[in-house]
């Protein structure tokens, strides 16, 4: 019978000591601040895991995030003069936080005084979450799981593949357009007065807005839900087989444009705006300012319906 070897302790205790000063190499937890009232050029390098997560934040000026094929994060830029950024994080979450030197906060008179322009390179896998106030964003490249952002009145622009993209914005405008198709499966994007653009995504979409303008476009879509109080709704897109896609505003405009040979059941109605239609025939109400429009084009499951209360209807063929 053989006997177990026994590693001695002291290589124990080597190998955990030097496991443990890897992972404090691997560990940041810095701040850069800016000195004599002046802005300060950021440039810094870290190892990131292809993978990994990022979170920025940044009160005002920019963030610009492109994704690559390193295995890094490559901060440049510049900081904003009386203002600090706080780097927290390993390889596999990071946190980089613009702040005021002095105050603490981000409002009021608490809040940075000039703004900081942050430009990140990242691997491509990398999933983002951006949180904005008066700061544009502009994110490409990014295929990771994820991408958020929340902005209060800033422009965001995202082209990239993520699976998963969420963007929540005040009055700034929302810009998203898909790198290939069949890349990101669910969009959720809205605004208060904001305008939103989408491009390309094929899958599950939902666009909503207040007063804002939403324009939408793809070659095709499983699911799409159009949502606005005031602002008109505008899309060009082909349902796939047993799609879903639904638009309604209050007082804006409706206006889809479908495929001349679309299969579907269609419903449109409109309470008081008016109703046109390529397709069927549009009834109006014995009594009362509305119109109808009911169509039994298929029965693989693919449905469409319009409805506006004071804004027009239009359903047009491409």
């Amino acid at each position: 019978m053989g006997h177990a070897y026994k590693i001695p302790l002291g290589i124990v205790l080597a190998l955990a000591l030097g496991a443990s000063a890897r992972a404090d190499e691997a560990r940041v937890e810095t701040t850069i601040a800016t000195e004599n009232g002046a802005a300060k050029v950021l440039s810094q390098t870290f190892p990131f895991a292809a993978d990994g997560s990022i979170e920025v934040s940044n009160v005002r000026g920019s963030v610009t995030i492109t994704g690559g094929d390193g295995g890094t994060v490559k901060l440049g830029g510049s900081l904003g003069a009386g203002s600090k950024l706080a780097l927290e994080g390993d390889r596999r979450h990071m946190e980089l936080r613009v702040e005021a030197q002095k105050g603490g906060g981000w409002f009021g008179n608490r809040g940075p005084t000039s703004d900081t322009t942050l430009v990140l390179d990242v691997p491509r896998g990398a999933s983002i979450k951006l949180d904005l106030v008066s700061a544009n964003g502009t994110l490409e490249g990014v295929a990771g799981r994820t991408i958020e952002v929340g902005s209060v009145s800033g422009t965001v622009r995202v082209l990239a593949s993520a699976r998963s993209v969420d963007i929540d914005s005040v009055s700034g405008d929302v810009i998203l357009q898909a790198e290939r198709v069949g890349a990101i499966e669910r969009a959720h994007l809205q605004t208060v007065s904001g305008n939103i653009k989408a491009d390309g995504v094929d899958a599950r979409v939902t666009l909503g807005t207040v007063s804002g303008k939403i324009v939408f476009s793809a070659p095709k879509v499983d699911e799409l839900g159009l949502e606005s109080v005031s602002g008109s709704l505008e899309a060009s897109v082909a349902p796939a087989k047993g799609a879903r896609i639904h638009a309604e505003s209050m007082s804006g405009d409706v206006r889809l444009k479908l495929p001349a040979t679309l299969a579907a059941r269609i419903h449109a109605e409109t309470f008081s705006g008016s109703l046109k239609s390529d397709y069927g025939k549009v009834v109006k109400e014995e009594f009362g300012p509305g119109s109808s429009l009911d169509v039994d084009g298929g029965d693989d499951g693919t449905r469409v319906s319009a409805q506006a209360f004071s804004g027009s209807v239009e359903l047009r063929k491409q």
